[in-house]
């Protein structure tokens, strides 16, 4: 599968002269080279990513879309191994998902209560993403942490609430 470095660095545990390059670079991170190597060794080298993206306490690990349950494994083994290994939050989101794939992903298991575009006076669109306020308690942070998540994922200009 696709992992941000090669096979045989990850056999090895040594970076070749090319994985060097690309961490010296910053196209791959020391987050991106320790999930590689801990999904290498827990998915026998079958499940990949493209990226990861680390916020605060959270990394988020992009995939293919095909890729999400794959990555997540059965009852989320696999994300929690990861969690636990590098001490911090997972999320998996698939890679060029829409807006709404991406925050039912990152707001689970909060549910959406909707998708709204919201007009500034310029002209300047901003997506309002809303929560069902039963789910409030359920949503996995702070919302200005959260939104800023998914805009960096998404590039939209968005807003996450809770609906009264």
């Amino acid at each position: 599968m696709v992992l941000p470095v090669c096979d045989v660095c990850l056999k090895s545990g040594m970076l070749c002269q090319g994985c060097e390059n690309k961490l010296k670079s910053g196209e791959i991170t020391q987050m991106d080279l320790d999930i590689a190597k801990l999904l290498y060794k827990l998915g026998e080298g079958k499940i990949g990513f493209k990226k990861t993206i680390e916020i605060g306490d959270t990394v988020i690990i992009v995939t293919d879309k095909e890729q999400v349950g794959k990555l997540i494994g059965k009852s989320g083994k696999i994300v929690r191994e990861i969690s636990r290994s590098i001490e911090k939050k997972v999320r998996v989101v698939g890679e060029n998902s829409d807006l709404r794939s991406v925050a039912r992903d990152i707001l689970a298991p909060a549910r959406l209560s909707g998708i709204n575009i919201v007009y500034g006076k310029e002209g300047q669109k901003k997506y309002k993403i809303r929560v069902m306020a039963e789910d409030s308690r359920r949503i996995p942070g702070r919302l200005d942490f959260l939104n800023s998540i998914i805009k960096e994922l998404t590039s939209e200009d968005t807003l996450v609430v809770v609906d009264k």
